[in-house]
């Protein structure tokens, strides 16, 4: 749907991976049933954007010219259309292990290169409103895999895709551009690490006259393209997680000419007081499917963790040392009573997690969460249009506790859009 006009449109839909399924029989089916629920319980009379989610398995079906020119027809029918593509995760999302594997293959890759650019085709024949599509992609690689050269490898295949990008606008007058997405514990994980890597790798003259060669065009017209088809994807869930500020966020994206191409609405765990109590209320975060990334502010220092479980290991070790100095603390928590201020104070951190919450909700039992964050890049947007590409995402919903699945998904998804407009 259109959502904002006052500049130029602004296309908000949610992201499809929060639905299960790989192959494009088990996509189809879900797309029919559940994006026609959503826009009932909107009440939406106007065209529905969609945000699009496609498996590698997914994108080879759609490769068959009956199975595409299905889906052509029944978004024409039902005044749906495709306007960004989720091209982060490759393989399978749901129902079983994901962690560190949402990464494979990464950008060192010649599949994920192959991957994105079959997307780029799709999309194109989709024909995107205003003939302008995105695409989505993983941060380059997750942290502990790289080694030296790893950069200059991923860089070369970044390049090698937005030639293919920038081939396809000459010959369809179609525009697609893909959005990295950082993400704690990647080799974009930062605005800072993100501009280092956009100026040596991307932005740098041997870069652009690497994308001046492979698409015959001139140096002018190759620094435009890259900074035409490449840019952002701001998560803005892994934003805070980094306890990022909005407004820094996008002034130093703009000062160095990066594009946020998508923003990607969503909110993260936030625990405000750590103690054994707050450890014991979030062990019913710790799920087996996706890696919730942990980033601890003690005073101004950061620590990071790559996951729930070794967060809670290595901070109750902490604990038990702080408690050898605070006997109390250990009978307090034995005894399951409250902990005095002073106890509490032992422990004095701030925990933000990687673990997408419905954007709606503001507390948890236990916790609160960043929406905060969302709230100003909303206003951000609303004020500066940031981007013409909004998408919420709220994958985690099959693995979020029940009490907070008290609805079904389509109503859920229609409350968080609902939530959305209200705040533009």
């Amino acid at each position: 749907m259109i959502v904002n006009n006052a500049r130029q449109p602004v296309h908000l839909s949610y992201c499809t991976n929060i639905h299960a399924g790989e192959t494009w029989s088990e996509v189809f089916p879900t797309l029919q049933t559940q994006v026609p629920n959503v826009r009932r319980a909107l009440d939406l009379q106007g065209p529905m954007g969609i945000g699009l989610r496609l498996s590698r398995l997914g994108l080879d079906d759609l490769q068959c010219a009956d199975q595409l020119c299905e889906f052509e027809s029944w978004l024409e029918h039902e005044n749906f259309y495709v306007y960004t593509i989720n091209g982060f995760p490759y393989g399978r999302f749901h129902g079983q292990r994901v962690k560190e594997d949402v990464y494979k293959p990464d950008w060192t890759e010649s599949a994920r290169l192959e991957y994105t650019c079959k997307l780029a085709d799709l999309l194109c024949k989709l024909k995107p409103p205003e003939n302008y599509g995105s695409i989505s992609t993983l941060p380059g690689t997750y942290k502990d895999w790289i080694m030296p050269g790893t950069e200059q490898l991923i860089s070369q295949n970044l390049i090698k895709a937005v030639a293919h990008c920038v081939r396809l606008e000459q010959d369809t007058g179609i525009t697609i551009a893909l959005a990295l997405e950082p993400e704690p514990c990647c080799l974009l994980e930062t605005v800072t690490e993100t501009i280092d890597f956009f100026k040596t790798f991307l932005f740098s003259e041997t870069a652009v006259r690497r994308l001046m060669t492979l698409c015959d065009i001139t140096l002018a017209e190759a620094e435009r393209a890259m900074r035409t088809h490449i840019g952002i994807c701001y998560d803005v869930c892994h934003s805070a997680v980094e306890f990022e500020d909005p407004i820094s966020v996008v002034t130093r994206l703009r000062t160095a000419g990066i594009d946020i191409i998508k923003i990607q609405l969503s909110s993260a765990l936030e625990i405000k007081s750590l103690n054994e109590a707050s450890l014991r209320h979030l062990s019913r975060f710790d799920e087996p499917v996706y890696l919730h990334q942990v980033v601890e502010k003690r005073a101004e220092n950061l620590t990071r963790y790559t996951d729930v479980g070794c967060a809670v290991a290595a901070v109750r070790h902490r604990f038990d040392a702080e408690s050898n100095l605070h006997p109390t603390l250990k009978l307090a928590i034995d005894n399951n009573s409250t902990l005095s201020r002073t106890e509490q104070e032992v422990h004095e951190a701030q925990w933000r997690v990687h673990y997408h919450v419905p954007v709606f909700i503001s507390e948890t039992e236990h916790f609160s969460t960043t929406q905060q964050s969302l709230k100003d890049v909303l206003h951000l947007q609303k004020q500066f249009t940031l981007t013409r590409h909004l998408e919420i995402e709220t994958y985690t919903w099959d693995v979020l506790p029940a009490q907070y699945r008290q609805q079904s998904v389509s109503d859920a998804i229609a409350n968080e859009y609902r939530w959305i407009q209200q705040h533009m």
